[in-house]
């Protein structure tokens, strides 16, 4: 890497642990050099952003205090070319366009995470993840 070039990094967003840590499982094998951050709830990722700037956030929407949605919001406010990949059980119509009207770039259900998660970082990134 040059020096002064950016570290690739994702946030991952989820108030369950054990899925924090299999999305961070999954991506720290096909994305070696990326950092990979995780946070608890809406909140911390909004706080972790302030700190990190995450190159992308993979978002889950159901969570206490403000939700994925908002955060996601909250977050493309202040640092609009930060990239947000909703991850929810929730694969309902209307999560899909909520989460794009906050400014998610994709979606991807968590039944479906091993399947569909890494191909979409990679087809919104497809210059540094190849």
């Amino acid at each position: 890497m040059q020096s002064g070039a950016k570290v690739m990094s994702i946030l991952i967003v989820d108030d369950h642990a054990l899925t924090r840590s299999a999305v961070v499982a999954l991506l720290s094998e096909a994305l070696p050099d990326w950092l990979l951050l995780t946070a608890g709830s809406g909140e911390e990722a909004v706080r972790q952003c302030e700190s990190h700037e995450p190159t992308m956030i993979v978002m889950d929407i159901s969570m206490p205090g403000i939700d994925g949605i908002e955060a996601t919001r909250r977050v493309k406010r202040q640092y609009p070319d930060t990239l947000v990949i909703m991850h929810s059980v929730n694969d309902l119509p209307i999560y899909r366009t909520e989460a794009t009207a906050a400014g998610a770039s994709g979606f991807v259900s968590k039944a479906r995470t091993g399947r569909d998660l890494l191909p979409l970082i990679k087809s919104l990134l497809p210059q540094t993840t190849s």
